[in-house]
């Protein structure tokens, strides 16, 4: 049964999406912490992956043709636009970098890409919860310190990825392709985490507008 199938025979709002979209990525989040920690190993780990990013992209496609069919909203319409786009942006990013892996013939990941990608699933906790507590928004001093967290977890992502690339240019200086192959994978996950802080950005609007 497709993702499709699984979802029509419901009646779905957008808060439901959301919480659908959000989840979705989490777990995409959290299977590719799995596969970087296991890395060679697990190319199970790549095919859930695929398989959520597929979900992520269904989801989205979901969502936006129930905005073009719902003439009143419950967040702008642009707001619902870019939510939607930056949770499958960081699906799509994760996913990206986890082909790349297997690409690229990773032999061994680097720790601080190890790290980056904890870092990277923490932003999406944050972001998973902030997406559920858009329904009520009943805890606005809660959802503003995550979005001050998804920002700091934004700004120690970019500390590790130059600290991953400085150690990556240090070590493997002698092997210019590895360096290439690592330096794009580091780019993408950074990239990933921040789409979490874009993600949180949006909220941040809708915070500013309806409280």
């Amino acid at each position: 049964m497709s993702i499709w199938e699984k979802l029509v025979p419901k009646e779905y709002g957008f808060y439901d999406f959301f919480a659908r979209h959000s989840a979705a990525l989490l777990d995409g989040a959290r299977t590719f912490v799995l596969l970087m920690d296991e890395w060679p190993e697990g190319t199970g780990r790549l095919r859930r992956i695929e398989e959520l990013e597929h979900e992520c992209d269904t989801i989205a496609h979901m969502t936006l043709d129930l905005l073009h069919r719902t003439f009143i909203t419950p967040l702008d319409r642009e707001e619902i636009q870019h939510l939607v786009s930056r949770i499958d942006d960081v699906m799509d990013l994760i996913d990206g970098a986890s082909r790349r892996l297997a690409l690229f013939e990773v032999k061994a990941v680097p720790p601080k890409m190890r790290e980056l990608s904890k870092v990277l699933l923490r932003g999406v906790e944050r972001v998973d919860e902030l997406v559920r507590m858009l329904r009520k928004l009943d805890d606005v001093e809660r959802m503003r310190a995550l979005i001050q967290e998804i920002h700091r977890l934004e700004n120690e992502g970019d500390g590790l990825h130059r600290a991953g690339l400085a150690e990556l240019f240090r070590e493997s200086a002698s092997d210019p392709l590895t360096v290439i192959k690592l330096k794009e994978i580091f780019e993408v996950i950074e990239a990933a985490t921040d789409r979490c802080e874009d993600a949180a950005d949006v909220i941040e609007g809708v915070l500013l507008e309806h409280t």
